[in-house]
C-alpha cells in the first residue's frame, strides 16, 4: 500500500492522454513497494473520491474514456486519469493539500494486456526486411476502392523516425500526386524540410507536391474521440477532393491517425470488417513482427483494443458488438455527416474513392 501521498494537477501527457492527477512518487519507488505493471489497484483520495479496479500500465493501454494508473517513463510521478477523458482533478474535486492512497486490488489482473501493448520498434533500416516494411507503406484496398489510387505509410517529410527518405522514394515510385498529411501544419512542414536538407535526406518528391500546391495538411491530434477530431478530418477530406490522385495518407509513423483515417475511408468504400482489419494489422507486423500466425493471442488483443475501439466509435456500437455484421459503410457515412459534411459531399467522397 502507498498511503497519504501528496497529489498535484498533471497536464495532458502520453501517460493518460488527458489532464489527470500526479501521485507524487516516482515509478521506480512505487514499483519498489510491490506494485507491478499489469496489477489492478484501488485509488482513494483524501476528499473521499475513490476509483476501484484500475489497471496499472506503463502506457495508455485502455480505451478512450476508461481510467488507469500510468507509470510512464517520461513522467516524474505515477499518474491517474481518464484516457482522452475529462480532467480528473476537476472531476474528483481535488485541491492543493489533498493526498492519495493506492492499494493493490489484484496482482497481475491486466498482465496480458500490459505485455501485449507494451511495444517498441527501432528506427534502424537494417532491422526490417524491406524498405516497404520499414516505411509501413502499402496500397489501400478492399470494398470498391479504386486500385492504384490510395496509399498509406510513414511521413515522407518528418524524419523523426528515419523513414522520410524511404517513404519519399516509395511514393515517387507509386506515382503519388497528392499528399494528405494528417499530423502536421504548414509551419511544421517548413521546419521539417529545412532539417531534411541539413541532414541530406532526399524528400524531393514531397517538395514537388508541396510546390504544386498538392499537400493537404490538417494537423490532427491523436484523440480520435474528441469533438474537434472528426470535424477537422472531414474538412480535410473536402479539401482533398479538390486534388487528383493518386493520394498518400500519412501521419508520422503511419500508425494511429493514419489507421483511423484509412479505416474510415475503407468503411465508406464498402470494405468488410475483415478487409479493414487485415490492412490495419499490417502495421503491427511491419513494426513489431506481430501477426496472426506467430502470435495469435497478442494479435487479437491488439485488434480488439485498437481497431475495434475506433470502429465502435465510428458506427456508435457498444463494447462487445459484432462488428463483422455491422453496416460499416452507413456508420462511416453517419460519422462524416455528424462531423459536418453534407450528403452531397459524402457522395462526392464516395465517388472519389470508389471505382
Amino acid at each position: 500500500m502507498l498511503a497519504n501521498c501528496p497529489v498535484s494537477h498533471s497536464p495532458k501527457s502520453d501517460g493518460v492522454k488527458s489532464d489527470g492527477v500526479f501521485i507524487e512518487i516516482s515509478v521506480e519507488d512505487f514499483n519498489a513497494l510491490g506494485f507491478a505493471f499489469g496489477d489492478s489497484v484501488d485509488v482513494a483520495f483524501s476528499n473521499g473520491y475513490t476509483l476501484k479496479g484500475l489497471p496499472y500500465y506503463s502506457g495508455a493501454f485502455v480505451e478512450p474514456g476508461e481510467a488507469l494508473l500510468a507509470g510512464f517513463s517520461s513522467l516524474p510521478y505515477i499518474e491517474v486519469g481518464v484516457s482522452y477523458g475529462d480532467d480528473l482533478w476537476v472531476t474528483a474535486g481535488l485541491s492543493d493539500g489533498d493526498t492519495a492512497t493506492v492499494t493493490l486490488a489484484e496482482p497481475g489482473a491486466f498482465t496480458d494486456i500490459q505485455r501485449t501493448l507494451d511495444l517498441s520498434y527501432t528506427d534502424e533500416r537494417a532491422d526490417y526486411p524491406s524498405d516497404v516494411a520499414f516505411a509501413n507503406f502499402r496500397e489501400l484496398s478492399g470494398g470498391n476502392l479504386k486500385p492504384g489510387k490510395f496509399f498509406r505509410g510513414a511521413s515522407p517529410v518528418n524524419n523523426k523516425h528515419n523513414r522520410a527518405g524511404y517513404a519519399n522514394a516509395l511514393i515517387a515510385d507509386a506515382g503519388v500526386q497528392v499528399d494528405f498529411d494528417l499530423a502536421d501544419n504548414s509551419d511544421e512542414i517548413e521546419a521539417f524540410l529545412k532539417e531534411d536538407a541539413e541532414a541530406g535526406v532526399n524528400v524531393s518528391h514531397f517538395e514537388g507536391l508541396r510546390s504544386a500546391g498538392n499537400v493537404v495538411a490538417i494537423d490532427l491530434s491523436d484523440a480520435y474521440q474528441s469533438e474537434g477530431y472528426g470535424k477537422k478530418l472531414a474538412a480535410g477530406l473536402v479539401e482533398l477532393m479538390q486534388h487528383n490522385g493518386p493520394v498518400y495518407i500519412h501521419c508520422t509513423a503511419g500508425k494511429d491517425r493514419t489507421g483511423f483515417a484509412c479505416m474510415l475511408l475503407e468503411a465508406l468504400a464498402g470494405a468488410s470488417y475483415q478487409q479493414i482489419a487485415d490492412d490495419y494489422m499490417i502495421t503491427y507486423d511491419n513494426y513489431y513482427q506481430v501477426n496472426a500466425a506467430n502470435d495469435a493471442k497478442r494479435f487479437n488483443i491488439i485488434k480488439e483494443q485498437r481497431l475495434d475501439s475506433m470502429l465502435r466509435h465510428v458506427v456508435g456500437a457498444e463494447k462487445g458488438a459484432d462488428l463483422a455484421s455491422a453496416d460499416l459503410s452507413t456508420g462511416a457515412r453517419n460519422y462524416l455527416k455528424a462531423a459536418g459534411m453534407t450528403d452531397e459531399q459524402i457522395d462526392q467522397l464516395t465517388a472519389y474513392l470508389c471505382a
